[in-house]
């Protein structure tokens, strides 16, 4: 990832190819190298990230997306045509990643991305602009702090670590990834227990909730929650290694 970023040489050139570098490009190289053992994310040393079909630029204090947050955009794909009118809100929509690639697959639809991070809205702001995105607005506040407002799609991969297990992370997540994008500082369960508390205030009667869910001590609470709810149900979808990974929320007909 990092030759590629520097010297602009794609994964299937490198191994199929000859290169001949310069001493300042083999300079460039070194820095980068070296950032590497201090437990900087690759991400953060070329600055970018690769998400479903695009690279999105992903500095320092906004969390690095994951590939298996892409699971999110399938089951959206999976459940819309590409004609369709819809209204949809990010939650906690970090880089953009996801926001702005579901406005992007998707013209017709109106998102809403929010982030109580300053840099979070400013770095998806800048991403939307790279790749032409226009059919997206994204805004600084906090989630639980906003007027109430029905969509018809509700995605987010919110920070779902209890604070107790932040310590035990590996450093490059730990001392990098900024701890409002991993933990709500509580048990893990805050944005869930929001999301189906007030389900009827966030959702069209048609609507759609997609989100990711952890594979940890909570993952059964918040299924509880939603089995204890007579008016919703659920689907699990599970990622490429067979984990529970995003939860699909929708009203009982």
């Amino acid at each position: 990832m990092i030759i590629d970023a520097i010297l602009d040489i794609p994964k299937t050139k490198l191994y199929t190819l000859d290169f001949f570098i310069n001493e300042q490009q083999r300079d460039k190289l070194n820095i980068a190298f070296l950032e590497l053992h201090t437990d900087k994310p690759v991400q953060h040393i070329i600055g970018k990230t690769y998400f479903y079909n695009d690279r999105f630029f992903t500095p320092e204090g906004v969390f690095i997306p994951r590939p298996e947050t892409e699971l999110l955009i399938d089951c959206i794909v999976n459940d819309n045509g590409k004609f369709d009118k819809k209204s949809v809100l990010d939650v906690g929509c970090g880089s953009g990643c996801v926001g702005v690639t579901v406005a992007s697959l998707f013209k017709n639809f109106k998102v809403t991305g929010i982030d109580i991070s300053k840099k979070a809205v400013k770095t998806s702001s800048l991403n939307a602009n790279k790749l032409n995105v226009t059919n997206i607005n994204i805004i600084e506040k906090d989630f639980f702090e906003m007027k109430p407002q029905k969509y018809d799609i509700i995605v987010s991969n919110p920070p779902y670590l209890d604070i107790n297990e932040v310590s035990r992370l590996d450093k490059t997540v730990r001392k990098h990834d900024p701890l409002l994008a991993l933990s709500d500082k509580e048990n893990g369960l805050k944005f869930y227990t929001y999301f189906m508390n007030n389900i009827s205030e966030l959702l069209k009667s048609d609507g759609v909730m997609y989100i990711e869910i952890p594979k940890s001590k909570i993952t059964n609470q918040i299924i509880d929650m939603i089995n204890n709810n007579s008016k919703i149900d659920s689907i699990i979808f599970k990622d490429l290694e067979q984990k529970d990974r995003v939860i699909k929320v929708f009203f009982k007909k």
